[in-house]
């Protein structure tokens, strides 16, 4: 005697079915791995999956699909505070390199930041070197010394105030001076 098969179709209750019937139901994609069936015998409905009547005769599931490229208005949302942070010293710009590589409005604002950071760091020593000369000249190279450590400093910050903002409304504005000059990441 054949046994009798139950599965679930569009959420409705279907059968009885031999295994024969099933089988020609997996074979025309009426019934799939996770298809729900029972037969007298179990305790509950289980994925046809799990069936040793019916290994070898369900087809692998197909692999799920690579992820949709993200639109460029979702991009920017889901990526801003990596953009922002980008800007922020110091060596913030890592998170957005290693956390969202695959956008490109962080890693253009990840690019930003890097520049940033290095014409800062070259501002630095420049004026590291400078104040070494400076400080030979009575009054007035004390007094040029702070004008341009001064100077340095808030060009800087305006620059990073100028990115946050930039970032947080979902611009990629090049920075004032040095945006856009190199490229450094993509």
């Amino acid at each position: 005697m054949s046994i009798a098969w139950h599965y679930m179709k569009d959420g409705a209750q279907t059968g009885p079915a031999s295994a024969d019937e099933i089988k020609a139901l997996i074979a025309s994609g009426v019934i799939k791995g996770d298809t729900l069936v029972w037969r007298e015998g179990l305790p509950s409905w289980v994925a046809i999956s799990t069936q040793a009547d019916f290994s070898g005769v369900i087809p692998p599931a197909a692999p799920p699909p690579p992820p949709a490229p993200l639109g460029e208005a979702a991009d920017i949302e889901q990526n801003k505070v990596f953009a922002v942070l980008s800007y922020l010293p110091p060596l913030l710009f890592l998170v957005a390199l290693l956390a969202a590589r695959q956008s490109k409005f962080a890693m253009y604002h990840c690019n930003q930041g890097i520049v940033l950071t290095l014409a800062a760091i070259a501002a630095g020593i420049a004026n590291m070197i400078l104040d070494h000369i400076l400080i030979f000249i009575p009054f007035l190279g004390w007094l040029l010394m702070m004008i341009l450590n001064l100077g340095i400093f808030v060009g800087v910050v305006a620059l990073v105030v100028i990115g946050i903002i930039n970032a947080a409304n979902g611009a990629c504005k090049p920075l004032p001076v040095i945006g856009n000059r190199f490229t450094l990441v993509k």
